[in-house]
């Protein structure tokens, strides 16, 4: 788990925003885990056509995180799993996600053309 980076939050004065991919994918596992509460913004295809990511908004550390601070003990509430990075799993499905409305759009232009 990232308490390092939850430990830099809690003395960091919040809301606060980050910017940085990995540190936004960092972000995502603390809220995933309950231990913040973070709006990250879906990443966007911008006009030079590369997929961005906005910077993610730390709103607060819940509870359950200041309970882990002060403990040094993260408890999981589900079985471990075993998870991919989530860097890689929200790349590929940014991807097929891209691929599903460019495959939408090019099948739209092509029964145009084949009905006039």
């Amino acid at each position: 788990m990232c308490l390092n980076l939850l430990r830099e939050l809690s003395e960091t004065p919040l809301p606060c925003t980050r910017a940085d991919a990995a540190l936004i994918d960092r972000l995502r596992l603390l809220d995933a885990a309950g231990l913040i509460k973070v709006l990250i913004p879906p990443p966007h295809v911008d006009r030079d056509d590369c997929l961005r990511q906005d910077a993610a908004t730390v709103l607060e550390i819940t509870s359950r995180g200041w309970e882990v601070l002060r403990t040094k003990v993260v408890e999981d509430e589900a079985p471990s799993l075993p998870m991919q990075p989530a860097r890689s799993r929200s790349a590929a499905l940014d991807r097929v996600r891209l691929a599903a409305s460019f495959g939408r759009s090019s099948r739209h232009a092509g029964s145009r053309d084949t009905d006039g």
